[in-house]
């Protein structure tokens, strides 16, 4: 390698090596799940899980006994 273009190969490297440590360490922070704020909003998703499920049931009881009482009944024959 003649010496005008070792600098180039030198600063690359350098470049290279510096970017490969910065992804490394952004993929083992991003998968980290240690971080406080990581529990919170799993309660606040569980939350709205529940209070989804809750109006859901009332819904559908509301509308089944809607449906039961405009049945009319039986009579015999």
């Amino acid at each position: 390698m003649n010496d005008q273009l070792l600098p180039l190969a030198v600063w690359v490297q350098v470049a290279y090596g510096d970017l490969r440590q910065r992804a490394l360490e952004a993929w083992h922070d991003r998968h980290d799940e240690s971080g406080v704020d990581e529990a919170v909003t799993k309660m606040v998703w569980l939350a709205v899980g529940i209070v989804v499920a809750l109006a859901a049931t009332a819904f559908f009881t509301a509308k089944f006994n809607q449906a039961k009482s405009s049945v009319p009944d039986p009579v015999a024959p």
